[in-house]
């Protein structure tokens, strides 16, 4: 049997799949996009959409508690089940049904399914073959690098996949890196009860931006209670019951109960066929 064939295959359905295909079919293209988890992907159930939803609650506290006459009606504090109730709402339960009918409305063809490229204009889903006209278009997206410390992989380590659905916020979180991952959860996860300690190997905090971005975002880390360690990396962790232990190269040591791997971004490329049409995966975003 011929493999079903579509002008253009976009292999990704997260915000840049979803967006090229939708112009995609609005230009007449017969169009098919492949999902192996949730359509909306990262943005939509790992980060923007449930980091937000953890940070707004005390931003919305502070700012009232800076308005006289608001201030004074306010009860300051949090009710952390259910800012985690309503974080749950806001990604649907981690259940992309909601964002489904956006593709049937534009006649975008969705399988579901792990995407492999197979060969020029070819793709197999799940095994299943299928064919490009036009284009295949990888938009798969990317993940959490995990830097090669000694037991760190054993330890159980978060990424933003775990700590941004977390059902139980921990007493004390380590962050390792101070880039926008990790100063996003130190802020909501410090706002939400929980001594946060943040690691970061460079000597400011958002290396990649201005100087004073970082101080600042120092400052204000410092003043609701996060321990900021800058110019100081992990040497070896390890997890010890309940109790995870960082040694430092500085030979000091910080203990918690959760620890959050934020140091950049691996492309999703290791299981795409890529050598099936003269490439090669790899690659790190050391900025997230």
């Amino acid at each position: 049997m011929s493999p079903k064939t579509y002008d253009v295959i976009v292999i990704g359905a997260g915000p840049a799949g979803e967006a090229l295909a939708g112009r995609l079919t609005g230009k007449g293209h017969d169009t098919a996009i492949v999902e192996s988890h949730l359509v909306g992907g990262e943005c939509s159930f790992y980060a923007c959409m449930p980091s937000k939803a953890l940070l707004r609650p005390a931003q919305a506290l502070a700012e009232a508690l800076r308005v006289p006459g608001a201030a004074e009606a306010v009860d300051a504090s949090i009710d952390v089940a259910a800012v985690l109730r309503r974080r749950d709402e806001i990604v649907n339960e981690l259940d992309d049904s909601k964002q489904v009918p956006w593709l049937a409305s534009r006649d975008i063809a969705l399988l579901r399914g792990h995407g492999r490229l197979d060969g020029e204009r070819r793709v197999s889903v799940d095994g299943e073959p299928y064919e490009a006209r036009l284009a295949v278009v990888v938009a798969v997206g990317s993940a959490a690098a995990m830097p090669p410390i000694p037991g760190l992989s054993e330890a159980n380590p978060w990424t933003n996949r775990e700590v941004t659905t977390a059902g139980v916020i921990p007493d004390r979180l380590i962050v390792l890196g101070g880039g926008v991952v990790g100063v996003e959860m130190a802020q909501a996860y410090a706002t939400l009860g929980a001594q946060v300690t943040v690691i970061e190997g460079a000597e400011r905090l958002l290396p990649r931006e201005e100087p004073f971005a970082g101080e600042q975002l120092r400052e204000a880390l410092t003043e609701i209670g996060v321990d900021v360690r800058l110019g100081v990396r992990a040497e070896r962790v390890s997890r010890e019951g309940a109790v995870v232990h960082v040694t430092l190269v500085d030979g000091d040591a910080v203990d918690g109960d959760e620890i959050l791997v934020a140091v950049g971004r691996r492309p999703l490329t290791d299981d795409l066929g890529l050598e099936s049409v003269g490439l090669q995966p790899g690659g790190v975003d050391r900025g997230r």
